[in-house]
């Protein structure tokens, strides 16, 4: 069966004394004796802590390109910081059959009772998963509270950050949200479909050089963000970032 054993120490003090080295001889010895061909230990001086690492993208590689039919490592928490990145990287090896083999705690993938291990191992990588939602969420509650924007991917038209990392009003995007509003209120007096209200909204702003979609537009008009309301997990507050048109225009847009 060949082999390829995964070496990591953090820091490069540490590659210079017997860290790798040691590794390494424990993999290699432990090879022999199982008879597997070892073709390469590959070293890792990196923090465990990091999930993309060079020598787990080059195990990668060599995984998919079907070179391996055993991965050894000397310890699991050696190599592996985070129990959220082993388990990743144990599902990864799962998936195209190889087998991971922890040699100094005898821990091996093949094997009924190292499936179990590795199974609390990534139970125990669940849990962690949770307990980082948890304090994400806990993180954006309280900043909800306190009318500041911490959810979502990206940062709604209309609005920029700043040096400090703050969302607040920009003044060339706020311009066009305050169009947008404006001209759909002005449409809503016209005895028009809501499909023509729309395409002519979107001609209006094709000429001023913005393309929108849409159900983009549809969710501008229904943001109340816009109109300096933040609402998250049941919290309904004043935005921090300041309002872009006034509530009266807002309502008046969604009166229908």
């Amino acid at each position: 069966m060949k082999a390829f054993g995964l070496a990591r120490v953090s820091s490069h003090i540490q590659a210079k004394g017997t860290g790798l080295e040691f590794q390494t001889k424990k993999m290699t010895q432990y090879a022999e004796l199982q008879d597997f061909e070892l073709i390469n230990v590959i070293q890792d001086v990196a923090s465990g802590a990091l999930e993309t690492r060079d020598g787990i993208e080059e195990i990668k590689s060599e995984v998919i390109n079907g070179n391996v039919d055993v991965i050894l490592v000397y310890n699991t928490s050696r190599c592996f910081r985070s129990m959220l990145h082993f388990a990743k990287f144990y599902e990864f090896l799962d998936k195209h059959n190889v087998t991971l083999i922890s040699v100094s705690e005898g821990i091996r993938s093949d094997t009924k009772e190292g499936q179990m291990m590795y199974g609390l191992m990534i139970s125990i990588a669940s849990y962690e998963k949770e307990i980082i939602k948890e304090r994400l969420m806990s993180g954006k509650i309280t900043k909800a509270q306190k009318g500041i924007r911490a959810f979502g991917s990206n940062v709604l038209f209309g609005y920029e950050k700043n040096n400090k990392n703050e969302i607040v009003i920009s003044p060339k995007e706020s311009s066009v949200v305050k169009f947008i509003f404006k001209k759909y209120a002005d449409l809503l007096k016209r005895n028009i479909t809501k499909s023509k209200r729309m395409r002519m909204l979107l001609k209006s702003l094709k000429k001023k050089g913005y393309e929108f979609k849409s159900y983009q537009i549809y969710n501008m008009l229904k943001n109340e963000f816009y109109k300096g309301i933040l609402k998250f997990n049941g919290i309904v507050t004043e935005s921090m970032s300041g309002s872009i048109i006034s509530s009266k225009l807002f309502n008046m847009v969604n009166a229908i």
